[in-house]
């Protein structure tokens, strides 16, 4: 009977280290690729990041500092399936009308893209 019970203690472990794996691998390989991407990646840190199996992206909020110790704040980026790092663009709308509908066509693009690849489920 204990070596019944040992087995089946010892079945429940692996199979739960194999699920931690399974689903915490993808996490930690995006956000080595993604601070390898960043110019500091020593400072960054990311949370909420999220792999979708079925179109290979990755989104998440990544949070980066300057060498001076101040936070840039919260960054949204999509990490394409090619490895490509995308990030929110945060151009301010100004200038003139050309140059506001630029703008605006860039944050279109980017929350298409947001839309099309970071849908969970």
């Amino acid at each position: 009977m204990r070596v019944f019970a040992c087995l089946l203690a010892s079945v429940a472990i692996f199979a739960a280290c194999l699920g931690g794996w399974w689903f915490y691998w993808p996490v930690w390989q995006v956000e080595s690729r993604v601070k390898s991407r960043l110019p500091d990646a020593g400072r960054a840190s990311l949370s909420g990041v999220f792999y979708n199996k079925k179109t290979g992206t990755a989104c998440g909020y990544v949070s980066a500092q300057d060498r001076s110790g101040t936070s840039g704040g919260k960054t949204h980026f999509i990490l394409m399936p090619d490895g490509e790092l995308r990030l929110d663009p945060k151009d301010p709308i100004h200038g003139d009308t050309l140059q506001q509908l630029e703008s605006l066509r860039k944050h279109a693009d980017y929350l298409a893209l947001v839309y099309a690849s970071c849908q969970r489920g």
